[in-house]
């Protein structure tokens, strides 16, 4: 009785090349363009929210503000604390004090502030059309009104992100070509996803599409990280798109 000889490695591995090349075919067969596609005016937003004076620019974000949106646009109060050589011109101050807050988390808004307009001072807050001194601090507090975008991935948000990186312990993403995130291996495995350590890549047990660079995964966010300013998202549940 003949027997059929093993698979070498690089038979294995020229196999499971030729059968990402066909799903990635018929994937780009499948795909027509839409100007209406979530991805799309997210990045338009992304782009457009990154230059402050375009803030008030609303076309191409009809998805911010919905359930499904990480986006948010909203009105803020915000306190800023400026220095006594601020005082000759205080407005150019106050823009200068929230450009310094841009792609940085903050608690206060619940997520990374990407864009702000319209400052006016909060006659309402303590010290009207003026700042105030607390105690002996040497900074002249002003609350501020503003309208700002925020990026707010709330855990059990479904996102999209390209992979940039992988690992054996975990597969790493970017969310709208800025925010950085990472599916741990433990998160691959439950959804079905093995690690070939004589390739070195991911793959999905059912259909063995290897995951690769550039490889767009849908996801649903699990944990925000947040150090200094800068997020990282831990994500669950990863879909090969």
């Amino acid at each position: 009785m003949s027997t059929t000889p093993s698979e070498s490695k690089e038979e294995k591995r020229l196999r499971k090349q030729e059968k990402n090349k066909d799903a990635k075919k018929r994937k780009r067969d499948s795909l027509e363009p839409s100007s209406t596609s979530v991805s799309s005016a997210s990045k338009k937003v992304k782009r457009r929210s990154l230059v402050v004076d375009d803030a008030h620019d609303t076309h191409d974000t009809h998805d911010i503000n919905t359930s499904n949106s990480p986006f948010e646009r909203e009105k803020a109060i915000i306190m800023l604390s400026l220095t006594s050589s601020a005082m000759s011109n205080t407005p150019k101050a106050m823009h200068t004090s929230l450009q310094s807050m841009l792609l940085k988390y903050s608690d206060g808004l619940g997520g990374v502030l990407l864009s702000f307009d319209n400052i006016q001072v909060d006659t309402t807050k303590n010290g009207g059309h003026y700042g105030t001194i607390l105690n002996e601090m040497p900074h002249i507090q002003y609350y501020v009104t503003c309208d700002v975008l925020v990026f707010n991935p709330r855990e059990g948000k479904s996102l999209k992100g390209v992979v940039n990186e992988t690992f054996p312990s975990h597969v790493g993403l970017l969310v709208h070509e800025l925010f950085h995130a990472m599916i741990p291996a433990e998160s691959l495995r439950e959804s079905g996803f093995s690690f070939d350590g004589d390739l070195n890549e991911w793959s999905k047990d059912d259909t063995m599409t290897p995951v690769v660079v550039d490889d767009e995964i849908k996801f649903t966010v699990d944990k925000l990280h947040e150090c200094n300013g800068l997020i990282s998202l831990e994500c669950r549940d990863p879909v090969i798109h």
